[in-house]
């Protein structure tokens, strides 16, 4: 199960020889653990890790419209689905096509295609539908950073890469380069470990890349 951001600091406490919390106080660490924090976040959505996955239903999308607001947390887009905007329940999504370019042709009653584009903004656009719709959205997410340290960190045994790297953090920016090293090594040799625990009991969701 995820643990709290205490456990992470006074972990990383622990690899840099202050157990007394005389020097690396939770204020000054609390700055290296939103780092290290973000960074896992992205080695786990490479990883294709579930917990970095969610799922939007529903999105209204107005007739005529070309885009549909994202959900606050969405990274990236994997794959949409569209149904009625009037009417029907879950069952009635069907599968979407993610193209880029948009092809050059008229609207019709449905969406059909969907392309991602973080050319001028990130945003999911459409050719537009003649009739109202809704669309489903799988994503990847962000998750929330720890600003407190009762906050939970929101990975099961992320705190095997989370406190080494805080302390490798730290470290560099005080310069001991030899203890910023161990300790980076330390979370690069634990960070498979994490990986496998939150990869979950099922295989990837179509649409998925599993990246190293």
């Amino acid at each position: 199960m995820s643990v709290q951001a205490s456990v992470v600091l006074a972990t990383a406490r622990t690899l840099l020889n202050d157990d007394g919390n005389t020097l690396w106080t939770d204020v000054v660490l609390m700055p290296k653990l939103a780092q290290a924090h973000r960074e896992l976040q992205v080695k786990l959505r490479f990883a294709a890790s579930p917990v970095m996955r969610a799922i939007a239903d529903d999105q209204a999308v107005a007739a005529s419209a070309i885009t549909v607001a994202s959900p606050a947390d969405m990274v990236e887009p994997i794959k949409l689905w569209e149904r009625s905007g009037t009417g029907g329940t879950i069952a009635d999504y069907i599968p979407m096509t993610e193209v880029d370019p948009l092809p050059i042709t008229a609207q019709a009653a449905t969406l059909i295609w969907w392309q991602w584009s973080i050319a001028s903004a990130e945003v999911i656009n459409f050719l537009g539908s003649s009739a109202a719709r809704k669309v489903r959205i799988l994503y990847w997410r962000s998750l929330a950073v720890p600003t407190a340290n009762t906050d939970l960190i929101g990975f099961i045994n992320g705190e095997l890469y989370l406190a080494p790297r805080v302390a490798a953090l730290a470290a560099g920016s005080v310069g001991s380069k030899d203890v910023m090293d161990w300790a980076t090594g330390l979370a690069l040799s634990n960070i498979g470990e994490v990986i496998l625990s939150n990869r979950g009991r099922m295989k990837p969701a179509d649409g998925t890349v599993m990246r190293p």
